[in-house]
């Protein structure tokens, strides 16, 4: 269960709080005037909850370029199958390119 405190007792008490967290395996929820403002997480559930994030944006990224690729097929009917596999090909290296521009994914290749 997460631990909750104010923020006069995150400032007086980090360390501890850090150590807790750690060692908990859980988060402190910080309030100021009785509203939570932020949570305090050890560096391992951080990490899991960005990889989790990045699963979803993936997926997600994903049905955006099933769903192009359909209305994509249903406008080019008059596409042979190689012409949409090459059309598919350039659409993904579109898209990782991108991605690799903005930083989501790092390429050494």
């Amino acid at each position: 269960m997460p631990r909750i405190i104010t923020a006069t007792e995150a400032k007086t008490h980090m360390g501890a709080i850090l150590d807790w967290t750690v060692e908990h395996e859980d988060e402190v929820i910080i309030q100021a005037h009785g509203q939570p403002k932020a949570v305090i997480i050890s560096f391992a559930a951080y990490q899991k909850n960005r990889n989790q994030q990045e699963i979803m944006r993936r997926q997600a990224a994903l049905a955006r370029l099933e769903a192009l690729a359909q209305r994509q097929g249903a406008r080019n009917l008059d596409l042979d199958q190689a012409e949409a596999e090459a059309l598919a090909e350039r659409f993904g290296r579109d898209v990782f390119a991108e991605m690799v521009a903005e930083g989501r994914i790092q390429y050494g290749g």
